[in-house]
Order: structure tokens, then C-alpha cells, then sequence
């Protein structure tokens, strides 16, 4: 259970599933325990294997849209489950529990250590803008592809977004401060973290341009100078996609309007980012004409009724311009092409782009999909550095057949 999406990693859900093994401990004088990091270990005797795999089975159900349930590891095993016989691989499972106990500790000894988190004021602020003068971001630069599947379900990289990984970024310039506890000072820090993020994405040295760059900006930032250097750089190379949040579009409309203007008037494409279920239902979208309309994947969108509303509030959209995020299952990929979503963003589809690289890479028998996964979400550093074939990480495949 610790390898769990965090948001499936809710505690109502674990209890519900450690509840599950409770007719094996009474019929085969079984014991359970319930982990600290949320695993489960099971120890009975004479079990029947298939009371184990018929609840496996219901688990599987219970969380199904976690990849983990049904992604193998690299070897072919089972990631969700391992059953040890006692008499056999005891010491396997005996070593399993020190790896565990030791990561326990470690665990609670970085607690202990870890410095006192200050809100973010003027004077952490101030503090936090030299160090980002300081130092090269580039190693908190995140990318993810904007997957547009066509008629032929054939499916292909739209753009690259780019972004600030904020717990890096935090990490690695202010493990001490929390920087977005003070929603106006982190503001002003990411309208400069929007101008080192535009120099880095010029000075980056891509083996393969990507196709279109998607960025995250404020709207004041798009008539900065270095928003203009980074528009010479890539004019006649790629694509530009600026996307905007709705927090900060409902904080200057007007400016949000000009933005979007000036940014279609030099043929560039706008994104309203930061929609919902909840958001579409008292506001409509189509009012701020962007190009395209984010849209957040969530298991709620399974329910009739809240499919009804979503369609009802996206429909004078086009489902052509709607861009359905957040997918880390096959689940959502198909709700969506149902509806007629075609681009998809998410850890699902970041996952298939890897598999299909490794299946196209000479090198790829010396990684693992996840490390292969990592290595295209960064942009430079020692994933990278690691990586056998840098060529194929800036490639993104066609992605073939997705039914």
C-alpha cells in the first residue's frame, strides 16, 4: 500500500482494506499488522490459496485505478502482492522485515531532524529570491506531454508542458520556509520564477525541439522582455501554448483579456488551467476563449449524473478543445475518449510513452521504466546524465493502436 498514489493512500480506504483480511485470521489462526508507511502483512497457516487471491482479487477492485494494482514490475512480478511460504523463504521475508524496519527508522530520525518550517513572509521572501538568483533551477524543471489521440487511435505528443516542480524547487532553495502558505508573496515569487523558467527552456539544448512548449505564466509576464527573447528563440521552431490559472485569472480579468489577446495576435495559443467538476459548474468556461480548456480527471467523473454536468458544461466548449489532465489510469483515458476528449495529460500516459521508448531503445535493457519515466520528466541533471540514449528521451513516440 505505501507504493500507492498518495490519493489513494487515504486512511479510511487502508483500514477498509485491512479490514478485508479479518475472515482469514479467524479461519486459519492468522494474524495481521498494519504498518506505519500503510503496508499490510498477513501471517496465517494452512491458508487456502484462493480465499488469498479471491480478496487480492477485491483489492485489486477497491483501488483499480492505481497503476500499481495492474502495472508488473520489471522483472514480470506482482507489485501489489507477494506471498512467501514460512518454510521455504523465511529468510527472504526475515530480511524484508529489517529492510523495513530500518527505512522505519530512518523515517523517524528525518522527522526529528528536519528543521522548523516558517510561513513565508517579507523577510523569508527576500531570503528565498537571492537564493533562486543564486542557483541553477534547471534541475526543478519539469516536462509532461499533452497527448492528442486522432481518428486512426493514434496517439501523439500536442506539446510539452513545462513546469516548476514546487517541492523541488522548495527542497533545494527553502526547506525551512513554506512558500505557499502566503498566497500574495508567492505571487511575486512565481512571477520571477516564470522569467528564470523561460531562460532556462532557451538555454536547455534539446536533442529534438519539442513540437510546441507549454508554459505556466502570470499575465504580466507575457509582456516582459524575456518573454520576448524566449518568443524570438523558438519563432519558426516550435509552438507556444501559455496556460493560465483560474485563481490568478479571477485576480486581474482584465489583464488576463490582454494577455490572451496579445498572445493570439502573434499566433500563439492560450490554456485555461485549473478547472473542475466543481469550478465548471458556476462558471462558464467558453466565456474566456481560450484555446483549449484543462480539465481535471477525477473518479467522481464515473457517476452519471456528474458526466451529465460535465458534459452540459463543456459542450459549448468543444470536446476538441478540452484537454482532460490528471489521467494516471486507463480509466480515464477511456471515460474520456467516450465523451469525446481527444488530448490527455497524466502518469498513465507518461508511463506508456516510456514503455513504447524502451521498446524502441537499444540501451533500454539497463533501465527500468521508471527510471525511464524520470529521466524524460526532467530536462537536465544526473537522470539524464545516466540515461544510455539522451536522443530518445526528447523523441516521444507515436503511441500506436490505443484502444
Amino acid at each position: 500500500m505505501s507504493r500507492l498514489l498518495p490519493a489513494n493512500r487515504e486512511e479510511g480506504r487502508i483500514r477498509i482494506a485491512f479490514r478485508m483480511f479479518e475472515s482469514m485470521v479467524d479461519a486459519y489462526r492468522g494474524q495481521m499488522f498494519l504498518m506505519t508507511n500503510s503496508d499490510i502483512i498477513l501471517i496465517c497457516k494452512d491458508a487456502r490459496f484462493a480465499d488469498l487471491d479471491a480478496i487480492v482479487y477485491k483489492l485489486r477492485a477497491l483501488f483499480s485505478t492505481d497503476p500499481l494494482t495492474y502495472a508488473e514490475s520489471p522483472d514480470g512480478g506482482d507489485r501489489f502482492v507477494s506471498y512467501y511460504d514460512l518454510e521455504a523463504d523465511y529468510d527472504s521475508f526475515f530480511s524484508l522485515c529489517g529492510q523495513m524496519v530500518v527505512e522505519a527508522k530512518k523515517a523517524v530520525a528525518d522527522q526529528r531532524t528536519a528543521p522548523q518550517i516558517q510561513p513565508l513572509d517579507a523577510k523569508n521572501l527576500t531570503r528565498v529570491l537571492e537564493r533562486i538568483g543564486a542557483t541553477d533551477i534547471a534541475g526543478v524543471v519539469r516536462r509532461q506531454a499533452c497527448i492528442r489521440i486522432n481518428e486512426n487511435m493514434h496517439a501523439e505528443v500536442a506539446f510539452q508542458e513545462f513546469f516548476m516542480s514546487i517541492m523541488d524547487l522548495q527542497k533545494a532553495l527553502a526547506p525551512d520556509v513554506n512558500i505557499l502558505s502566503n498566497r500574495w508573496l508567492f505571487q511575486h515569487l512565481s512571477q520571477v520564477l516564470d522569467l528564470r523558467v523561460l531562460s532556462v527552456l532557451q538555454d536547455v539544448g534539446f536533442r529534438k525541439m519539442p513540437t510546441a512548449f507549454s508554459v505556466n505564466l502570470n499575465m504580466a509576464t507575457v509582456q516582459t522582455p524575456v518573454f520576448q527573447q524566449f518568443e524570438a528563440a523558438i519563432r519558426g521552431r516550435a509552438g507556444l501554448v501559455v496556460e493560465f490559472q483560474l485563481l490568478d485569472i479571477f485576480n486581474d480579468l482584465d489583464g488576463f483579456f490582454r494577455a490572451r489577446d496579445l498572445l493570439r495576435s502573434r499566433g500563439h495559443r492560450s490554456v485555461l488551467d485549473g478547472m473542475t467538476p466543481v469550478t465548471l459548474q458556476f462558471m462558464d468556461a467558453e466565456l474566456y476563449d481560450t484555446d483549449y480548456v484543462k480539465v481535471a480527471w477525477s473518479n467522481d467523473m464515473l457517476d452519471d449524473i456528474k458526466t451529465a454536468e460535465l458534459l452540459a458544461a463543456l459542450g459549448p466548449v468543444g470536446f476538441d478543445r478540452v484537454i482532460l489532465s490528471r489521467c494516471d489510469s486507463e480509466t480515464s483515458v477511456s471515460w474520456g475518449l467516450a465523451q469525446g476528449i481527444r488530448m490527455f495529460q497524466g502518469r498513465f500516459l507518461d508511463s506508456m510513452i516510456s514503455a513504447v521508448t524502451m521498446a524502441q531503445c537499444e540501451k533500454s535493457s539497463a533501465c527500468t521504466l521508471q527510471q525511464c519515466t524520470h529521466r524524460h520528466a526532467v530536462i537536465n541533471g544526473r537522470p539524464r546524465a545516466e540515461c544510455g540514449d539522451n536522443d530518445m528521451l526528447d523523441l516521444f513516440p507515436v503511441l500506436k493502436a490505443l484502444r
